[in-house]
C-alpha cells in the first residue's frame, strides 16, 4: 500500500513515533560550541542538588556516549510520590545483591531535590541487583522483588511498569 493510500491511524502513529524521537534528540544538550559530552564526565546526583531535569523519561538517552548529555549514567531514574504524579525528593536508593536489602550492598545513590537519581559511577549488575528506595526523613521503603539487569530505570517505570512510587 501506497504511504499515501494509508489509513489515517497508522500515518498518525509512525509521526508520533517519529515526534518522540526528534523531541528525545533536541531533549539532549551539547557542549556551547556544539560538541557532545563525553562519558569521561562525572555527573552524581546529591540530595540539594536541582540540576536534573525530565522526570520521568529514560536518563540514558542523553546521558550515554554520544547522547549529548552530561556524563553516561550507569544508574538513573526518577521516585515519585504514592499518587504517582508528584516527584518524591532527597530520599536515596541503595542496589543489593540480594532481595529486600540482604546481601551486600553495591551502591547507594541520592535522590536530588526534583526526585531523580542518576549516577556516573562504575555499578556491576552482572547478576542483577535489587532495588531499595528510602524516602526523606524514613518511612516504609519501596523494593523491587526481581533484579535488575540495567540501570536505565524508567526504560521499564512509567512504560511497561509502574512508576516508582514510595508507599
Amino acid at each position: 500500500m501506497r504511504p499515501s493510500c494509508m489509513p489515517i491511524a497508522p500515518r498518525t502513529a509512525t509521526l508520533l513515533v517519529l515526534f518522540g524521537l526528534m523531541a528525545g534528540m533536541i531533549a539532549c544538550k551539547k557542549d556551547d560550541d556544539g560538541s557532545e559530552r563525553g562519558c569521561g564526565e562525572t555527573n552524581i546526583s546529591f540530595h540539594s542538588s536541582t540540576d536534573s531535569h525530565n522526570n520521568g523519561q529514560n536518563c540514558m538517552n542523553c546521558h550515554r556516549d554520544g547522547g549529548g548529555g552530561k556524563g553516561c549514567f550507569t544508574v538513573a531514574g526518577s521516585v515519585y510520590q504514592q499518587n504517582g504524579t508528584t516527584p518524591a525528593p532527597s530520599g536515596t536508593v541503595k542496589l543489593y545483591t540480594g532481595e529486600n536489602g540482604s546481601g551486600d550492598l553495591r551502591a547507594t545513590i541520592d535522590v536530588d531535590a526534583n526526585g531523580n537519581f542518576h549516577t556516573t559511577a562504575v555499578v556491576d549488575l552482572t547478576g542483577g541487583l535489587y532495588p531499595r528506595i528510602t524516602p526523606a526523613g524514613g518511612g516504609p521503603d519501596a523494593h523491587m522483588h526481581d533484579p535488575i539487569s540495567t540501570g536505565a530505570c524508567s526504560s521499564c517505570h512509567g512504560n511497561t511498569e509502574e512508576r516508582i512510587k514510595l508507599p
